[in-house]
């Protein structure tokens, strides 16, 4: 499929799509003999989980360098996964920050009531 239908299926822009490409994210992604983009089921998924991972922040650096050991083949397997292991861990931190601000502005919008007109 083509980049249009592939940032339709996902949900993202076909620009978005052209800079992940010029950033090394899609090395495995075919070309046809025009030089167009022709992403597979696979490739969707893979486009799937860079949208979740930006999401969340993670470096396009990153991306890349999970991107570069895939094609590398299942020695990469651990490397792999500490990098999922500490993107995890970012999050849980960013999740309990988050978690903490919300009971902050809870109490906040309690003492506001406590204050009357509300």
């Amino acid at each position: 499929m083509n980049v249009k239908k592939a940032a339709e299926s996902v949900g993202i822009s076909e620009h978005t799509i052209r800079y992940y490409d010029k950033s090394g994210l899609f090395p495995f992604v075919e070309r046809d003999k025009n030089g167009h983009r022709n992403f597979k089921i696979e490739d969707l998924y893979w486009l799937e989980f860079i949208k979740c991972m930006r999401q969340t922040h993670m470096p396009i650096s990153k991306l890349k360098e999970i991107a570069e050991l895939y094609e590398q083949g299942r020695s990469t397997v651990l490397e792999r996964k500490k990098i999922f292991i500490e993107h995890q861990e970012n999050l849980i931190k960013q999740k309990e920050l988050i978690d903490q601000a919300l009971k902050t502005l809870d109490n906040k919008f309690k003492l506001l009531e406590k204050e009357g007109d509300y």
